[in-house]
């Protein structure tokens, strides 16, 4: 997927903070970044989100978004595919479960020093999945590349749709996708 001078861990982290940061913007202009706060107002947690329907998001948008910027990063790691902001994306998430309204849980983060207190499965449990099925759906879907998120999401009702080897830059990884009805 990537060519041999890419396969720098250093270089691969590199690509993926811009892309991150690509991606957030994105997902901000789209009004899809939801973000959950303390009691004072500081954010705390948050979830990029997109749906099946609706507000998509479009190759459009990241080249509106500074993404012509990092695309020569991108052809330039060797990446070979038609979509080059596909690149980790491992499958089209929307297939994996039946049903004609699914949104897909892009990211979901905690702030490191609050991790392990509950925020992420309040965020899921008491705000992502109400708003989800408030607005007429009735699926989640992600995926993970660790073993303990999948631990995390099973804990909070999601079952394994899906686990396969992903070869990266610098090395494999298992990819699981995971999805609750709501």
């Amino acid at each position: 997927m990537f060519q041999q001078e890419f396969r720098s861990s250093a270089k691969f982290d590199k690509l993926m903070r811009k892309y991150f940061a690509l991606e957030v913007n994105v997902f901000m202009k789209k009004g899809l970044v939801y973000v959950g706060a303390d009691g004072k107002g500081t954010p705390r947690a948050v979830a990029l989100i997109e749906f099946n329907q609706g507000r998509q998001i479009s190759n459009w948008d990241y080249l509106t978004m500074d993404g012509l910027k990092l695309l020569p990063e991108i052809l330039k790691s060797g990446f070979n595919g038609f979509n080059a902001f596909d690149i980790f994306k491992f499958e089209d998430l929307f297939d994996k479960v039946k049903g004609k309204k699914k949104c897909v849980v892009e990211y979901l983060a905690v702030d490191k020093s609050l991790r392990g207190q509950g925020i992420g499965s309040k965020m899921l449990n008491n705000h992502i999945s109400p708003y989800v099925k408030k607005i007429g759906y009735r699926n989640i879907i992600l995926e993970t590349n660790t073993k303990k998120n999948v631990t995390f999401y099973k804990k909070n009702n999601f079952a394994v749709r899906s686990v396969k080897k992903v070869n990266l830059s610098h090395g494999d990884v298992k990819d699981w996708v995971l999805s609750k009805a709501i």
